[in-house]
């Protein structure tokens, strides 16, 4: 059994790293921890114009989401010229 989690978790593993490389690089250079990131893949969020469709409050509340991670994009997105909410 743990066998079959251990190949789930390494296709997951696989499929985030994929999703990663695809990215927005302007979302990758904020310098978000890996759960923040995953928190977005959640939401499909790949690009700036994508995180804009949704609220602080909708991206606060993913899994994996914390502050540091919100004040982070909060930053970037200041530094675009952008105002996200």
């Amino acid at each position: 059994m743990s066998r079959c989690n251990l190949q789930l978790n390494q296709h997951l593993r696989q499929t985030m790293e994929i999703r990663c490389k695809q990215m927005d690089p302007r979302i990758l250079s904020w310098g978000l921890a890996s759960p923040a990131l995953r928190a977005l893949l959640s939401l499909n969020i790949n690009t700036v114009e994508d995180l804009l469709q949704y609220s602080p409050t909708a991206v606060a509340a993913a899994h994996g989401m914390g502050d540091t991670g919100l004040q982070r994009i909060k930053e970037g997105l200041q530094q675009l010229g952008l105002d996200w909410g």
